[in-house]
This record gives structure tokens, sequence and C-alpha cells, in this order.
């Protein structure tokens, strides 16, 4: 693990550390409100877990496609 993994307190929920993250980049200018919208949705339709389970879905149906 490295020193960062080390320092996380597991009692902490990932939800709330993000919550944390996106405060921090927003207060310093980092990034705005808009853009994590944008990165939110993407990975909730385009990059999710659903897109593997298609890409799966798919090779098992078409054998053509593996």
């Amino acid at each position: 693990m490295s020193e960062v993994e080390d320092s996380v307190d597991p009692t902490i929920s990932p939800a709330l550390r993000a919550e944390a993250l996106e405060s921090l980049l927003l207060e310093r200018g980092l990034i705005d409100a808009k853009t994590i919208d944008t990165f939110i949705r993407t990975y909730e339709t385009a990059v999710g877990p659903m897109n593997g389970a298609k890409v799966v879905a798919k090779a098992w149906t078409d054998p053509e496609y593996k």
C-alpha cells in the first residue's frame, strides 16, 4: 500500500470523501460545477459498469464479435 492509502480513515465513506474533494476543487477554482456534472454524467452513462456488461453480453451472443 502507498502512504496515501495507509492514511485514509476506513470509517469515512467514499461518498463523503468524494464530496470533500469536490468542495476543495470548487473552492480553489480548479474546476467548475458544470465540468463536474459533465464528468458524472459521462461516467454514469458511457463509462460505467453497464458498458462492460453490454460488451460481455454481445461477446456471448455474437461469435464474430469475440
